[in-house]
């Protein structure tokens, strides 16, 4: 990968980055995140075990039925006719949702906010992410660092934000074309590490320490312990493919899009050192409306909550996200972002080498902002 382009020459400053966000007047620099969490009902910040469970419950009970209605009206047909795949193709993009909704209970597990006893957070957080191969501590590990510094151009983690000259042969592989998105965030991230280190390796640069680096081990034995339960269950690889391979990599394409989309957006702005806080990273998140009735609900609110759960992501669960978003919106006033409408054309163009959005250096304001191809091409 291209080393990162070096920040230019910042002018002596003794102000503090929050002081220079101030004056810059950048969104989210005027919220008082003390007096925010005071002006939402307390209810919100209540964990409820039972709620919680109950979520966990349903996303696994939802798919056991579906694989099971798998095995009694697919598995066993003898040989497909038209009927059997068009049933198998709305089979597996269901059971692909699921699976991305029930890695969403995993996430508010890897927070904390699925319960205050830290040891039941572990055992749901590994046995919900690793059906689906993704290693829980190390996940956490890498989610928090991406919470704690949202929109940082170094320090953020998963989607890692440069400019099109920063780009290696990867990044650019990747962005140009769709074709490789239901593969890039377990193959590509999760297990080569691109490009934040391997989540399945114990020496990945990932880890800080051999506690972090047991867990690790501890994490991907689960990962690889489901798998082979999973390959030992289809009985043939043919049948894994099938009933597992490809709703996972539809729930693959679901948690890449979604996340992506949570943050790039056109005018997205991002920030160094020298003018990053939480507050103005924390309100470059967008809320999306996926719409279609409960679809937003069936993804427990993860799209239409952002905002909300980054600036509180260890203290709300899920299912209060919603109600604290209508009062969070009208706190940051024009800082609040939010996109109704399913977004799959502007998914789809986000990777496409001609429509796709570049990050752009302003060295009037030094940070760094996402704007159009057609936007650049003007200037």
């Amino acid at each position: 990968m291209v080393s990162p382009v070096p920040l230019p020459a910042t002018p002596q400053r003794t102000n503090t980055a929050s002081q220079v966000a101030k004056e810059m007047n950048f969104p989210g620099s005027d919220i008082n995140i003390g007096a925010l969490r005071k002006s939402l009902p307390p209810i919100v910040f209540e964990k409820s075990l039972a709620l919680s469970m109950f979520y966990a419950v349903a996303d696994v009970t939802v798919l056991a039925a579906l694989f099971q209605a798998y095995r009694v009206y697919l598995h066993a047909a003898p040989v497909w006719g038209a009927a059997h795949w068009a049933a198998y193709v709305v089979w597996a993009n269901v059971v692909g949702f699921t699976m991305w909704s029930l890695f969403v209970v995993g996430h508010d597990c890897g927070h904390g906010s699925f319960s205050d006893v830290k040891s039941l957070n572990a055992v749901v957080g590994h046995l919900s992410h690793g059906f689906l191969l993704v290693p829980f501590w190390p996940w956490a590990r890498s989610h928090a660092q991406h919470h704690a510094y949202h929109n940082h151009k170094d320090k953020d983690m998963s989607h890692v934000w440069s400019t099109p000259a920063e780009e290696g042969n990867g990044g650019k592989l990747l962005k140009d074309q769709p074709l490789l998105i239901p593969f890039a965030y377990t193959f590509g991230y999760l297990i080569a590490g691109w490009t934040d280190g391997s989540h399945y390796v114990p020496w990945s640069k990932l880890f800080r320490n051999n506690r972090e680096r047991v867990q690790c081990v501890i994490s991907s034995g689960v990962c690889l312990a489901f798998l082979g339960a999973i390959r030992y269950a289809a009985g043939s690889w043919s049948a894994f493919g099938a009933g597992y391979f490809v709703p996972w990599c539809i729930y693959n394409t679901w948690l890449y899009g979604v996340t992506y989309l949570q943050h790039h957006s056109e005018g997205t702005q991002v920030y160094s050192n020298e003018n990053w806080t939480f507050t103005t990273g924390a309100v470059q998140t967008v809320d999306r409306v996926y719409g279609f009735g409960l679809l937003d609900k069936l993804m427990h609110n993860i799209t239409d909550g952002h905002v909300v759960h980054h600036l509180f992501y260890t203290s709300i669960p899920h299912y209060r996200l919603m109600d604290a978003t209508p009062v969070v919106a009208e706190s940051l006033g024009k800082a609040y972002r939010k996109v109704e409408g399913f977004p799959i054309i502007e998914f789809i163009k986000s990777h496409v080498k001609f429509s796709r959005p570049h990050l752009k250096w302003l060295p009037e304001q030094r940070i760094w902002k996402m704007f159009k191809q057609n936007e650049l091409k003007q200037e």
